[in-house]
């Protein structure tokens, strides 16, 4: 018996120890203190603001170009103006200047190729004589005369050249032509100059209704293969540019090289490359290829891409 009545007040002092700490939970408060038991768990509302705010000034971007540098054919300076995006430093290129990535915007940056008239002339007679006749001859890498002009006394203050021969055939893109100019004077003197040598990489030009885009063939491919010089890719994506002009033509590649096979090769490639470019089915460009074997070993053939029935 004595047991069991201890065991009884052990249990009712736990229970009123339990019944005074519900209490104080009941009347607000937060923590039991020493000597109760149970636990009593806080709300809590954290409430905070939080602003991130970025200011962003736009200054002016100047970037000088003289027309010497632009006009000499011979510089990036301005591709790599002209090749970064209009929208750089603006959202969401704010901190990530890209250039233009896609390929069908017209590249305006890639340098152009030549077009007619490929050359102007400006004869200067000599002073203090009296011309009686004067010639302006244009000659190709044999010293063959090309094209010839020729006229009575007083030459013209410039004379352009559409890039055709005697005969009315088509310069050879990339091969070197040279000029002689003679006057003679009343009293049968002869004066000659001979101007510098000069060479065109890449022709647009026009046969009958079609569009003719020539290319040297060491501008575009590395020497004997079908592969692409960078520049080469640079002329090739130029060229894409000019075909969109025409949606409606079809378009034929003419490769020329010393063997059939790399005439093929390459012909292939480039229409490839066009196809790629322009989101085009590969038959709907057509390749010929042509073997020649009097090519001169640095120009390294020719192509010619031919839109048909260009307006």
């Amino acid at each position: 018996m004595r047991t069991l009545i201890s065991c009884s007040a052990l249990a009712l002092l736990l229970f009123a120890a339990g019944a005074q700490a519900q209490e104080k939970a009941e009347e607000g408060g937060t923590f039991t203190e020493a000597g109760e038991g149970g636990a009593v768990l806080p709300e809590m509302v954290v409430e905070a603001e939080n602003e991130v705010r970025q200011q962003i000034e736009k200054e002016g971007y100047e970037f000088e170009l003289s027309a010497a540098i632009i006009d000499s054919f011979f510089t990036i300076t301005d591709e790599e103006a002209l090749a970064i995006s209009p929208v750089s430093g603006l959202q969401p290129h704010l901190n990530n200047l890209e250039r233009l990535a896609s390929n069908q915007p017209p590249h305006y940056w890639l340098r152009e190729m030549a077009g007619q008239p490929v050359a102007t002339f400006y004869p200067q007679e000599m002073e203090g004589h009296d011309a009686k006749s004067w010639r302006l001859d244009i000659t190709d890498f044999k010293g063959t005369t090309f094209k010839s002009f020729s006229g009575g006394s007083g030459a013209p203050d410039d004379l352009e050249w559409d890039g055709r021969g005697d005969n009315g055939e088509i310069l050879q893109a990339g091969y070197p032509y040279s000029y002689v100019f003679t006057v003679t004077d009343k009293g049968t003197n002869t004066y000659t100059h001979a101007g510098v040598s000069f060479r065109i990489p890449a022709l647009d030009h026009r046969d009958k209704d079609a569009r003719v885009l020539a290319l040297a063939g060491d501008e575009l491919f590395i020497a004997a293969e079908a592969g692409f010089r960078p520049r080469g890719e640079r002329w090739l994506t130029k060229a894409t540019d000019m075909v969109r002009q025409h949606p409606y033509s079809p378009v034929r590649v003419h490769v020329v090289a010393e063997s059939m096979s790399l005439a093929v090769a390459r012909a292939n490639a480039v229409a490839d490359f066009l196809s790629t470019e322009m989101i085009l089915p590969r038959e709907q460009i057509e390749t010929e290829a042509e073997q020649r074997q009097d090519l001169r070993a640095e120009l390294d053939g020719t192509v010619k891409i031919v839109i048909e029935h260009a307006d």
